[in-house]
């Protein structure tokens, strides 16, 4: 994936229509649906939940996702085991503000990435995965749009915007040993105006206990969602308070990899970070579900990287019309 940022958040890249609220409900066959076995909310098998209060095994356990037509666009839903924790108006820093004007969609503790492949060719498209995940995808399903559902739409796209732009300046800096403002400048430009082609941060969002809707436009994913594209499903923790460095990214320090408002694995139990990985394990993606094809396992999919050769699990695509990988799936015509 070539790295990119630019010096502000593109329109485009999040959705005009800005609301909490929800679209009247016209209950639309769905284009496919996607179950995924109840109970498998420990990724590798291992992975263990902050200890926090608000935070429990069972919340982050995705059982069913789905998508349908609805107006321009398509709208997605997904289905935990268990009730969505809604914001409040409980104080969460020294500043006094409160949780439920900070996660202004009545969420805070998920994400949801989706990586889609539209065209089905092995290798056409983006494999590394969003920053923090610790995965790639599968070659077979080289995604060309994201859709990354997070409590912090605006923040999380200024963070990634931020992130890309440091990555295309520490790469200039290795390929030249310094760094050319005009070049920079224009490849940062350059690279800005693809940005809202690839990724999307859905800011119409509805949420009713275990459930959680979210609308895509059709300007985005070139239509509505198609049973016959593969689709990544993956959820992990929301650090929604996370802070970047951005002086330490934007002057390339060295330090941890950057992160995007997703909560991290570590050796040990944490109450700030989901535990369970081996020591010096820094490899062990900090998924806790993944939908998977029929025929293969979650565990198996998370646990398949290597230490030795800095290889990373790759995550294989769900196709619900069938075609190519075996999906879970219940297909409907529209």
């Amino acid at each position: 994936m070539r790295e990119l940022g630019c010096r502000s958040i593109p329109v485009a890249l999040l959705l005009i229509v800005v609301s909490s609220g929800w679209m009247s409900a016209r209950e639309a066959a769905p284009i496919f649906v996607l179950d995924d076995p109840r109970g498998d909310d420990h990724g590798n098998g291992k992975l263990i939940y902050p200890m926090r209060d608000d935070l429990h095994p069972g919340d982050l356990d995705l059982i069913s996702f789905s998508a349908r037509p609805e107006g321009e666009g398509t709208l997605f839903e997904a289905v935990f085991a268990r009730k969505i924790a809604p914001t409040d108006r409980r104080t969460i820093d020294v500043g006094g503000g409160s949780l439920d004007t900070v996660c202004r969609f009545n969420f805070y503790t998920l994400n949801i990435d989706i990586y889609v492949d539209k065209d089905g060719v092995d290798g056409s498209g983006e494999v590394m995965t969003l920053p923090g995940r610790l995965a790639e995808i599968d070659s077979a399903n080289a995604w060309e749009k994201v859709i990354c559902l997070t409590p912090r739409p605006f923040e999380a796209a200024e963070a990634l915007q931020r992130i890309m732009k440091a990555n295309a300046k520490r790469q200039m800096k290795a390929m030249y040993g310094s760094i050319d403002d005009a070049k920079l400048d224009l490849a940062t430009a350059r690279l800005a105006a693809e940005m809202p082609s690839k990724y999307f941060f859905p800011t119409r969002i509805n949420v009713i206990g275990p459930i959680i809707r979210f609308f895509v436009p059709a300007m985005f994913l070139g239509g509505q969602a198609e049973a016959s594209w593969s689709y990544v499903v993956a959820v992990s923790g929301a650090d929604y308070e996370q802070e970047l460095d951005v002086g330490g990214i934007l002057h390339i320090t060295e330090g941890a990899a950057p992160r995007l408002m997703i909560i991290p694995i570590a050796y040990g139990t944490w109450a700030d970070r989901f535990g369970g990985a081996g020591e010096d394990d820094y490899l062990l993606p900090p998924l806790v579900d993944v939908i998977v094809p029929e025929g293969k396992k979650q565990e198996a999919v998370l646990n398949d990287y290597d230490l030795r050769s800095g290889r990373p699990v790759r995550l294989p695509g769900v196709i619900p019309a069938g075609r190519g990988a075996a999906s879970q799936t219940k297909p409907a015509s529209r």
